[in-house]
């Protein structure tokens, strides 16, 4: 009965967050008040009859408090409508109140203002062909590029070839890396010669991450395709043919392949963006926006003066964009890519950023907001981040992870990695609570819904994560039992569903590393399908060197292979799950796992 409720809460948890999603008024009373409008003016007091105009100004408006009178909180209520950001809206400790107090960002009365950082895009003509077209002249100027195109509120997808499946490649080449050869039918007669000003792109697939990189050239004589730069990242094993010898591909942006309602390519010579419409659509009733800002919020503090007590409640959070490194993106995992700009140093990883980015803050809540349509990923709290809470949140449709908490070992003390020279910098006591998080991964496949780096005393509780095309929730970032300041992970109670969709390799909860303390409970995870790739994916997928947790009261059904998975993992205690075996599959797999250590 115990477990019942926990799920009971779970589902109870996912069905309040599907319902249109409310503002909370701050239950403090009293707390001073700035206002801020859109039809308002920065020259104002930011009384309710004379309100400011832009968040930068609220924002200043609020730092001249505190540094009058830390010792109160504040409220920055936003009326109805669009703050346009071309830069992320930056906080410190200069904009923190006294430890117990807060400054709160938040709507109006029952306002549901929206942060955009995209910028409109109009002066739409039809094309003899029927598609809307219109010159961006920042793009031809090399200004300004853009990934994604948002129609009427929605993502629209990039010009596509194949368009419902995937290519196969027929070989590849001698290198592994840069060439291969294709079934004729697989790429369009038009796409020939030399292509690498065109934008055509090449998105490739490994088990478990994905490469974007411009094309080269296509020979026709040969059925050759050269990338530009090399597929797969540094690690040895990224070559194309390692998991399979006919990984899937597709091509995108080249007008050869806008051939269905929905798509646009941009022309990165000319700055022409095309558009093919729905029906329905017309140069009249398109409001289309691209981003701009490479980011929404940054908080971050200093050693030993953290950010805190900062609230954002209520409030919508969209178009963020994120430039692919200059010789492309290649995945490795949950993000993590090479850096590959050119230097010697590309063969360093770093994360995909977040919109919404917390670092050295304390005591901050990011609740009931909605965090929607990025190029980038969704909600970071990272290094040095203590005692924080993303509460009731929805995140969705995010190119990127949904939410991270932590980071990874590559920040440095004087030349050590923190990890070891300073291992209680960890991000610790953040929680994880009661959001939709879904349509995460749209561009990036190898993204997670949520992923722990190097924390402590995380809790992901109550949670709906959904529609992914990777891992649900991952946590440890060392692919052996090392001590980390990795440890005390609680995932709890989260209704997981319809994730790996696009990759193998692992699963509704996927783990890592040695976890002292760390539990997975009562979690409800169905509907794994069946691997694409070599790997197969599972309900949960215990990795390399997880050591010291505890599996417990969990359902998983609808996986298409094993609901549990150990591949070299250490000691860990696994019982009172209710596990549904698919047919002709075993309860659990070992992969290089003894089953004593289980």
């Amino acid at each position: 009965m115990k477990t019942l409720l926990t799920w009971g809460t779970c589902l109870a948890a996912a069905v309040a967050l599907s319902a249109p999603w409310t503002i909370f008024a701050a239950a403090e009373e009293g707390p001073a008040v700035i206002y801020v409008s859109p039809e308002g003016d920065d020259a104002n007091a930011g009384a309710a009859d004379t309100p400011l105009a832009t968040l930068h100004a609220a924002r200043d408006a609020v730092r001249e408090r505190l540094a009058e009178n830390a010792a109160q909180s504040i409220e920055v209520r936003l009326d109805e409508g669009v703050y346009r950001l071309t830069e992320p809206l930056e906080f410190t400790a200069a904009d923190s109140p006294a430890e117990g107090r807060t400054v709160t960002w938040t709507g109006a009365g029952d306002a549901r203002p929206r942060i955009s950082g995209g910028r409109a895009i109009t002066g739409w003509e039809t094309r003899d062909d029927g598609a809307f077209v219109t010159v961006v002249d920042e793009a031809a100027a090399g200004e300004w590029t853009f990934r994604e195109l948002f129609i009427n509120g929605e993502r629209r997808p990039r010009a596509r070839h194949p368009q419902d499946r995937y290519a196969r490649i027929a070989e590849a080449g001698e290198d592994r890396r840069t060439n291969f050869t294709f079934h004729e039918e697989d790429i369009p007669a038009a796409l020939e010669g030399d292509l690498a000003d065109s934008g055509l792109e090449l998105v490739f697939f490994h088990d478990w991450a994905s490469t974007r990189v411009p094309v080269s050239s296509i020979d026709r004589g040969e059925n050759r395709l050269h990338a530009l730069h090399q597929v797969g990242s540094s690690l040895d094993f990224f070559h194309m043919t390692h998991w399979e010898p006919d990984p899937r591909y597709w091509l995108e942006n080249h007008p050869a392949l806008l051939d269905t309602p929905g798509e646009w390519r941009l022309d990165p010579a000319s700055g022409e963006l095309a558009y093919l419409p729905k029906d329905g659509e017309t140069v009249d009733n398109l409001r289309a926006e691209a981003p701009v800002s490479p980011g929404l919020l940054r908080v971050r503090g200093e050693p030993g003066n953290p950010a805190r007590g900062l609230v954002f409640r209520g409030l919508r959070f969209e178009h963020a964009a994120w430039d692919l490194p200059p010789e492309g993106y290649a995945g490795i995992q949950a993000t993590a890519h090479n850096r590959r700009d050119g230097t010697p140093q590309t063969d360093e990883w770093t994360f995909i950023p977040a919109a919404i980015h917390f670092e050295l803050a304390e005591n901050c809540v990011f609740e009931n907001n909605a965090v929607r349509h990025l190029g980038m990923s969704g909600v970071w709290f990272g290094s040095r981040a203590m005692n924080n809470r993303i509460t009731g949140n929805l995140i969705d449709d995010v190119s990127g992870n949904g939410v991270l908490i932590g980071e990874d070992r590559e920040r440095r003390i004087d030349g050590a990695r923190w990890t070891e020279a300073a291992p209680e910098q960890a991000a610790a006591a953040n929680r994880v609570e009661d959001n939709i998080i879904q349509r995460c991964g749209v561009q990036f496949f190898g993204a997670v819904g949520v992923w722990v780096g190097m924390a402590a005393d995380t809790e992901i509780r109550h949670n709906l994560i959904r529609h992914l095309p990777y891992t649900g929730v991952s946590v440890g970032w060392l692919w052996d039992p090392t001590p980390t300041p990795c440890r005390g992970t609680i995932v709890e109670a989260n209704h997981i569903h319809d994730v790996m969709q696009v990759l193998s390799d692992g699963g509704g909860i996927y783990t890592l590393g040695l976890q002292p303390d760390a539990a997975l409970i009562g979690n409800l995870i169905h509907d794994i399908p069946v691997n694409v790739g070599r790997a197969e994916s599972n309900g949960m997928f215990i990795d390399e060197g997880s050591t010291d947790m505890i599996i417990r009261d969990n359902v998983i059904y609808g996986t298409a292979r094993a609901p549990l998975r150990f591949h070299r993992a250490e000691e860990n205690e696994v019982r009172e799950n209710v596990l549904v075996l698919p047919e002709g599959e075993p309860l659990v797999r070992y992969n290089a796992t003894p089953e004593e250590n289980i």
